[in-house]
């Protein structure tokens, strides 16, 4: 069946990626995303914040659990040996000991000794659990990779969200500078009688619409800042340095190289974790099925026993106890299958989560690549777009200034001006937090541990 699957998976990839005419790459994923996308600024967050979040803390925490666990589980592999020392006053009660008229003087008796005993895991079911607690090991090292690459990417996002609304103020501010110079400009023309108080109106209405976006610019600004704190693992008030000041938006690449689609699936963090529980699970099957056989152990027990301390160590004191035990459970058998059914319900659960969980890597795989493709075409028609207003600003203002045509086709040229770098501003901002989800559901790249 997890062969079906996973034939299943590479199949749907490779449909998923056929047709595609973005670069592929054997050596995809050789250095995290946020390398790849080669914002310093951004690296510096990302590292700070997978160090310090109190989410990578706590999927470091059990995976520390799952290795004490299966240290545990391997020492049940070995003899078990303990030593054991008793001091004891003993008096018998004369019922004891039919026949007897007096009561028995009391009786010191002091032993010391060891006591061993070695399960030889006969039907495999010592080594089942061993392996089992090993393959929840690889799960939650997985499950870390998978904190962190989310981490990362959310970072990422809400840090080009800020950079957009960044940006969106820096030209909202840029317009509004503009716009006021357009005012004065009216203004003068009104008093110098050449103007009317309407094209006056007219621009400072212009201008507060333009003013009016700023408090929620500023809102948004401050709400990401807030949040990347948080993220990590800061205070909102420890706002990082970098981010008190405007920088770029990130160069989008036209290609991205993401690796086969066998890679694609090897470097799904959430995959690997999701098919090594359900790899758990069924060896933790396997182990509950062999208790339905007998369990066959070595015991021993040797020691002193005597009835003076002193006296421990002398001839006719040690003692000895040798012999394999066997153990059945023959009235039990009831526990043990309801042990089993257990088991089997929680390997039934972890293959329908492996399934889904490779079902859902590619679902986000093909729509991350679609998203990113229409992005980057947004983004160049709207750079065109954002030209072309531009020039057509200019123009309108200067056949306006020549009394070529009215005012108002300068306040419709500014105003489409100002909408078009509106929508380029926001464009990028999504096409680059698309281009993180493309890379966070390719797998990004895995860390070293």
């Amino acid at each position: 069946m997890r062969n079906r699957i996973l034939s299943f998976a590479a199949a749907t990839l490779l449909a998923a990626f056929a047709g595609i005419s973005h670069a592929q790459s054997t050596a995809a994923f050789q250095r995290p995303f946020w390398q790849e996308i080669g914002d310093s600024v951004l690296t510096s967050l990302i590292v700070e914040a997978q160090r310090a979040n109190n989410d990578v803390r706590v999927a470091e925490a059990r995976l520390d659990a799952t290795r004490a666990s299966r240290r545990l589980s391997a020492f049940d592999l070995a003899p078990t040996v303990t030593a054991s020392g008793s001091a004891l006053r003993t008096r018998q009660s004369m019922a004891q000991v039919p026949g007897l008229t007096t009561a028995l003087p009391q009786q010191d008796l002091y032993d010391v000794g060891f006591d061993a005993s070695w399960e030889l895991d006969l039907f495999g079911r010592t080594r089942r659990t061993v392996n089992a607690n090993g393959a929840l090991v690889e799960s939650a090292e997985h499950s870390v990779d998978d904190v962190q690459l989310t981490l990362a990417a959310e970072v990422a996002r809400s840090y080009f969200e800020l950079r957009g609304a960044q940006r969106q103020l820096a030209v909202a501010t840029r317009n509004a500078d503009v716009q006021r110079k357009t005012v004065q400009l009216t203004q003068d023309r009104l008093a110098g009688g050449r103007g009317t108080a309407f094209d006056v109106e007219r621009a400072r209405s212009v201008l507060q619409l333009t003013l009016a976006a700023v408090p929620t610019l500023q809102s948004q600004i401050a709400t990401g800042r807030n949040r990347i704190a948080v993220l990590l693992g800061r205070s909102p008030e420890t706002i990082p340095a970098e981010l008190l000041t405007d920088g770029p938006m990130p160069q989008l690449p036209d290609t991205v190289a993401i690796g086969s689609p066998r890679d694609v699936a090897r470097h799904r963090p959430d995959v690997l974790a999701a098919e090594r529980q359900l790899a758990a699970q069924s060896l933790s099957l396997g182990a509950s099925r062999a208790e339905y056989f007998p369990r066959l152990s070595l015991s021993a027990s040797t020691g002193y026993t005597a009835n003076r301390i002193e006296s421990l160590t002398r001839t006719g004191t040690s003692r000895l106890l040798v012999g394999p035990v066997v153990s059945f459970p023959l009235l039990d058998l009831g526990r043990v299958k309801q042990r089993v059914d257990f088991a089997q319900s929680r390997e039934n659960e972890a293959h329908a989560q492996y399934t889904a969980t490779v079902l859902r890597a590619v679902e986000e795989t093909e729509s991350a690549i679609v998203t990113y493709a229409r992005a980057r075409e947004r983004v160049g028609i709207l750079t065109e777009a954002v030209a072309s207003s531009t020039h057509a600003t200019e123009l309108a203002q200067e056949r306006f200034e020549a009394g070529l045509t009215d005012f108002l086709q300068v306040l419709d040229a500014q105003r489409t001006l100002l909408d078009a770098e509106n929508q380029l501003a926001t464009a990028h901002t999504g096409a680059a937090t698309a281009l993180v989800a493309l890379y966070k559901a390719a797998g990004g790249t895995r860390t070293n541990r």
